[in-house]
């Protein structure tokens, strides 16, 4: 029962709402399907129950109309992989699952909706989709992840139909148990998805961390055939942090795997975005995305449809920098001393960096600014929210601010650290990568598999102490531990996390994007919204270019601005 990867769109006029003729439409993959039961009797049980769907490993995307109930079910998968949009139109509700589609019933794309543009440019991307139902366009929402809508004639309600519960009984395994689980699980996952593909031309992403690498070999345990796998090295951009080369090359020597790689150092970026820009009819919220977009195209060209990546690892088993600080506010919650020094020394020794110090007054630093012990909450990083203030135009940040919705921060596990990786999972980091990887995969042509995605390995990770996940400085021992044997040393036991990410900072200090960018930057498309000054454009440029400040994160989100409303004026 595996649906095939489509872009599909439909109208319900109040019409077909109050019509007795079910109807559906469906896009993306159930990878489990129930055996001896139809397709449409398997849809119409979604729709009556939602939450059923956790009982399956699927990325679909579905609209249904229940015609007993006069009313239209949209549901989306638990991760959000696969887009769902919906708009009222003048006949009733618009609905695809790209937003081309949804414009062209539409009549033209809407404005662009200024609460999420301030998040992009002014704050920072994760909290882009602060509110999970917005986009970039006024009255174009999405259906969040582990959510559903209902739509009848009058209005749209929005309801959850995955909460990730916390499992009491997951704490009382040992390390080992809760590793070899975890990785049982995934291993199940991906089994299940090369079995649902067979047939189907599909390869693999790696680099030389963990998640990719771990999919690739659990996949190779079930193959028969030689694995073929993809990355995007920089190594000839001079001076580049984010290469993966070396690490990447030790992996497949021992492996044996078949490694495409591509070198991608100045590319003709502004060309570049523009075009995916137009493809998508959204910004590209990284420029990591445009990275992949080059991979999926060339993935495409050796006939692959299909691309497996280790994408929602860091999420569920706190592998970015930064959650190793919540995992501090953990130990030191629980009385944890001891422990809690050995850990801080650890992640000295194995962190350092000579611009992001790594010490006792560091950690102490971000626990007064972004922890209340007290009440038990996590608060916003108020340096990473307000870093980029000062340099928009004083009236228009606060009038925005105003009416933005508060940035949501649940607590609902009993750790700091899962509830930390909650709000990234729902509201900051996911979303917006999801969202990304989705669009640039498409516009490629190419559907992206997530095994780490799996609400069955979400829930299990979240209900885990961060105790379960470090171990002396080191990330991600969840993995770690019951990959010995499956995944060579040279990968399993790296503690350097370098990140798919691109040069950017780098390729913008090269003279001719950065008089092309200086150029688009200064022209009317930005500039008119009244957001920010063209002095202030040249500060950004300036203290960019002469290194007194990295600004690759403020930088991209004007470019791909500025790209954006020239491209898609209504």
């Amino acid at each position: 029962m595996t649906v095939k990867f489509l872009n599909q769109a439909g109208l319900y006029t109040s019409e077909k709402i109050a019509s007795d003729k079910d109807h559906y439409i469906c896009c993306g993959c159930v990878f489990n399907p129930p055996k001896e039961q139809s397709l449409i009797d398997f849809y119409a049980g979604l729709a009556k129950d939602p939450k059923s769907l956790i009982n399956y490993e699927t990325d679909i995307a579905l609209a249904y109309h229940q015609a007993d109930q006069n009313r239209v079910v949209l549901l989306r998968d638990a991760a959000g992989i696969t887009p769902l949009f919906y708009a009222r139109h003048n006949q009733g509700w618009a609905f695809a699952t790209n937003l081309d589609d949804l414009f062209k019933i539409l009549g033209g794309p809407p404005p662009l909706n200024e609460l999420t543009f301030f998040d992009f440019v002014a704050t920072h991307y994760r909290h882009v989709f602060r509110d999970p139902s917005r986009t970039f366009h006024q009255g174009v929402n999405q259906v969040p992840a582990g959510s559903y809508v209902i739509l009848n004639q009058d209005k749209a309600i929005v309801e959850r139909w995955f909460n990730m519960p916390f499992d009491p009984q997951a704490s009382k395994m040992t390390r080992q148990e809760a590793s070899e689980r975890y990785v049982s699980l995934l291993d199940e996952n991906v089994k299940i998805r090369l079995k649902a593909l067979e047939g189907e031309r599909y390869t693999f992403t790696v680099s030389s961390g963990m998640d990719s690498a771990a999919v690739c070999a659990l996949a190779d345990r079930s193959s028969s055939k030689q694995l073929e796998t993809w990355f995007i090295a920089y190594r000839d951009q001079s001076g580049s942090p984010y290469d993966e080369t070396a690490g990447v090359e030790a992996l497949i020597k021992e492996t044996g795997w078949k490694l495409n790689r591509i070198d991608l150092t100045a590319p003709d970026l502004l060309s570049e975005t523009t075009d995916l820009i137009e493809l998508t009819k959204a910004p590209i919220i990284t420029v990591t995305w445009l990275a992949h977009y080059v991979m999926a195209q060339r993935v495409l060209e050796q006939g692959y449809d299909y691309l497996f990546s280790g994408l929602g690892g860091d999420e569920s088993l706190a592998g970015e920098f930064e959650h190793f600080f919540v995992f501090f506010a953990d130990l030191f919650a629980q009385g944890e001393t001891e422990l809690l020094e050995k850990e801080t020394q650890a992640w000295i020794r194995l962190h350092d960096h000579p611009v992001f110090k790594k010490s006792p007054a560091v950690r102490d630093d971000w626990f007064r600014r972004n922890i209340d012990f007290n009440a038990k909450k996590i608060k916003v990083d108020q340096n990473r929210y307000l870093a980029n203030r000062d340099y928009f135009k004083r009236d228009w940040y606060h009038s925005i601010s105003e009416i933005n919705p508060p940035i949501p921060m649940p607590t609902p596990f009993p750790y700091f650290l899962s509830n930390r990786l909650f709000q990234e999972m729902n509201f900051e980091t996911s979303p917006p990568t999801l969202w990304s990887e989705a669009l640039s995969s498409r516009a490629a042509g190419v559907k992206g598999i997530f095994p780490m995605t799996s609400p069955r390995l979400l829930s299990l990770a979240l209900s885990l102490p961060g105790t379960f996940k470090y171990e002396d400085g080191v990330t991600k021992m969840l993995l770690r531990r019951a990959l010995k044997g499956i995944l060579p040393d040279c990968s399993r036991l790296n503690p350097v996390k370098t990140g798919f990410n691109a040069p950017l900072d780098l390729w913008l200090r090269e003279k001719k994007l950065n008089s092309d960018c200086f150029d688009l930057l200064n022209s009317a498309s930005l500039l008119n919204l009244g957001w920010i000054s063209r002095k202030s454009i040249e500060t950004i440029l300036k203290e960019h270019l002469t290194g007194a400040k990295n600004h690759m994160m403020l930088l991209w989100p004007l470019i791909c601005t500025a790209i954006f409303v020239e491209k898609n004026r209504a």
